[in-house]
This record gives structure tokens, C-alpha cells and sequence, in this order.
């Protein structure tokens, strides 16, 4: 969720900065435009974007058909939400609209740190503040300050660092992570996650059912008590709803696995868990929550698998896994994502959070999910337009 939150605050800012202009040049600007960002040997993720062409492709092509008020409401409430002082530090900079803003992970040996830079001219060079580091192209912002190792390596990267030609297409957004390039691409009814080419490795996941996700996951900057999920290199999960039980206690029902980098990650991310959750009844194979056990069981020397239901989804102490060469899979009902049985007035309490709502409305609108020839397809239903329904599911978000 930070990671999300912090890729929106870069795109709402740029969208803050041009919204004030004049709307008419952007629906004349070329479908593909090519601009520079900086690129790091060591960075395990980047997504860059053109201010402009988001305005275009997200907003302005999608509402003219849509005219949806929600839409506008949702983008208010985000500009009003990242609405800041006036940062003194950054007062000779001026914004680049006609260059690229791009978000990165930067893959320090220890641990991972996020930026973002935005491009411009007039800042210092070197460190502004804490939080602000200056070249000639524009300024690296940190969503957190970084200790003086992560300062120190972070200067090595810079110095290695070069200026990149990118082509940005208005409804295909690419970015990378961890040396692959996926694709975003934006339909009128639906988006698509183009994915790169299948892996020479294969990948041991479990068969989809239910609502189903594997991919690989790369985890940095989270609070001290949640760093422990940072040990999980991929995952996947088969999520089929959840229910309160006869005393009103909350039972998920799930299969995952988790892989993680050896064994010796494994036994560190088992023993975090325990740390972090003392209250919980931990034996060698289950956990006890609440009035809830979930099976645990060791796959090999580098996984691990979690249910809720062992005899259903444990059979002769094998679990229902498969080997791919894909890096991603979606598959599909989002509706369970929100089920929740015998809720009562538990439901109603529910509605209250933005976040459930919002997932709940998104996937209520989704006509199918499925993961075929390489491409994740999210399709929505005829009356929804993808854009539109996106933002206001960011917008919920946001407002946690």
C-alpha cells in the first residue's frame, strides 16, 4: 500500500501542476513522445511517466465520453489531500511539465529505499534537505529520510548514473522491475498488463482457483513492526472470501504460498511472525487467531504454505501447486475479495471504510479477469470506464 501511495503522489502532483492550464493542447499531443530519466544500475524498479500524456489518456479522452462526476469529485479530494506548504528548500526549482517524472527502488545491499524524481532546473546540487537530492536534471525526493549508509551508497549510484531516452506512448506505460520491462496498457472498457517474456526458471505456484494471484514480490520501506514481509521474494495466493464464525470472530478462507530467498529467510520471516504477533497460538504446523486455525506447512527448503482448511486443501500432505514460466498471474472472481458471510450488521460497519468500498464497487463493476498469451486483462463492464474507475479506487485509498 505505501508503494501505491507513494506512485499516486507522484502522478496527483503532476497532475496538480497541469490542471491549471489550458486543456486544449493536450488532446492535439502526439500518441507517442520521447523524453530522458535517469537510469541506476542498481534500481529493482522504475515506472516513469509523462505528466501530459496522463492527463490525456487518464483524464480528459475518458471523461469527455464519461462526463463522470465522481471522477472529478475523487481528483478534488486528492489535490486537496496533497495539498502542502510552500517548500522553502525547493524554492528556485522549477518544474520540467514537458519531461518525465519516475519512481524508483533503489536496491540497497541491506535494504531497499524509494524515490522520486522530478525533473526540472534551479535546484542545488548534492543534498537540499534530508529529503531532497539535487543533479543537474532535477531533484530526488525520499518519502523517508536515509541513514547515512543509505545516503553514502545512494551517492555511488548517482555518480554511475545515466540519462536514458525513453518513448512514452499515451495508453501503453512501461516499467521495470528487477530487469524485466512490463507494460500497462489502457482500454476504453478495460487495462492490460503486458508482461515480459516467459522466464528460462520455472516457477512453482499454486493451481489458480478463486480469486487467484502469483507474482513476485520486492517489499521495502515498511514500518519497523511489518519489515518482516520484506523476506517474501514471490507469492501466491488463491482467496475465496471470508465469514464470521458463531461467536463473531473473523475466518479467512485462503491457500497461499510464500517463497522466500533460502531457508534461513524462511525461519527468520517464522520467527518475526511470532514476535509480531505474541498474542496469536503458534505451533510447528498452525496458528491459532482468535477462534481461527490455519495450517502451516514447509515446502522444500524455500517455501511456504498457509491455509485455512487442511483437509480441503491438503491432500495425502501434497497442496494443489503447478510449475510456470510466467512471472504473473491473475485469474478470476474480485468479487471475493469482499465477500464476507453471515456478516450481519458487521456488514454495514464495513461500508464505513473507503477502501473496502471501493474494492467492493470495482470489483461489483468487473466483467472478468483473466491471465492469457503473456497478457493480464482486466475487463470491465460496458457501462465502466477503465481510467475513470481506477482513479476513483486510488482516490479510496488515499484516504486511509
Amino acid at each position: 500500500m505505501k508503494l501505491l501511495k507513494e506512485l499516486t503522489w507522484s502522478l496527483v502532483l503532476a497532475l496538480i501542476l497541469w490542471l491549471s492550464y489550458a486543456l486544449s493542447p493536450f488532446l492535439d499531443l502526439a500518441s507517442t513522445q520521447s523524453a530522458s530519466i535517469p537510469v541506476f544500475e542498481e534500481q529493482a524498479f522504475c515506472f516513469a511517466a509523462l505528466p501530459k500524456q496522463v492527463v490525456q489518456s487518464w483524464l480528459l479522452e475518458q471523461q469527455l465520453e464519461s462526463r463522470d462526476v465522481a471522477v472529478q469529485e475523487t481528483l478534488k479530494r486528492m489535490a486537496l489531500q496533497f495539498k502542502n506548504k510552500r517548500n522553502d528548500a525547493l524554492a528556485d526549482f522549477h518544474f520540467d511539465y514537458n519531461s518525465a517524472l519516475a519512481f524508483y527502488l533503489i536496491a540497497h545491499p541491506k535494504k531497499q529505499f524509494s524515490c522520486m524524481y522530478l525533473p526540472g532546473e534551479g535546484q542545488k546540487k548534492g543534498w537540499i534537505t534530508g529529503q531532497h537530492y539535487g543533479v543537474a536534471s532535477g531533484v530526488f525526493f525520499f518519502p523517508n529520510e536515509l541513514s547515512s549508509k543509505q545516503r553514502q551508497f545512494f551517492e555511488q549510484c548517482v555518480q554511475q548514473m545515466r540519462l536514458e531516452t525513453k518513448h512514452f506512448e499515451a495508453r501503453r506505460h512501461r516499467f521495470e522491475l528487477d530487469g524485466q520491462t512490463y507494460a500497462l496498457l489502457w482500454e476504453e472498457h478495460a487495462f492490460a498488463l503486458e508482461l515480459p517474456k516467459e522466464s528460462k526458471q520455472k516457477i512453482r505456484m499454486l493451481q489458480p482457483n478463486g480469486f487467484h494471484l502469483s507474482c513476485p514480490l520486492s517489499l521495502s520501506n515498511l514500518e519497523a513492526s511489518w519489515q518482516f514481509l520484506e523476506e517474501i521474494e514471490a507469492c501466491s495466493i488463491n482467496y475465496y472470501g471470508a465469514q464470521l464464525n458463531n461467536k463473531q470472530a473473523l475466518v479467512l478462507d485462503f491457500e497461499i504460498l510464500l517463497t522466500f530467498d533460502n531457508q534461513k529467510a524462511r525461519a527468520e520471516f517464522l520467527n518475526s511472525c511470532q514476535n509480531a504477533f505474541p498474542d496469536w497460538q503458534w505451533a510447528p504446523n498452525f496458528v491459532r487467531v482468535n477462534e481461527a486455525v490455519y495450517a502451516l506447512k514447509k515446502e522444500g527448503d524455500k517455501q511456504l504454505f498457509m491455509c485455512s482448511t487442511p483437509k480441503k486443501y491438503i491432500h495425502n500432505g501434497q497442496i494443489a501447486s503447478q510449475t510456470s514460466r510466467s512471472p504473473v498471474v491473475c485469474s478470476g472472481n474480485p468479487s471475493l475479495l469482499t465477500k464476507l458471510d453471515n456478516a450481519g450488521w458487521a456488514a454495514a460497519v464495513l461500508e464505513l471504510f473507503p477502501i473496502y468500498r471501493g474494492i467492493s464497487d470495482f470489483s461489483a463493476r468487473t466483467a472478468q479477469v483473466e491471465t492469457s498469451q503473456n497478457t493480464i486483462r482486466w475487463e470491465l463492464k460496458k457501462d465502466y470506464y477503465a481510467a475513470g474507475e481506477f482513479l476513483k479506487l486510488l482516490g479510496t485509498a488515499l484516504e486511509q
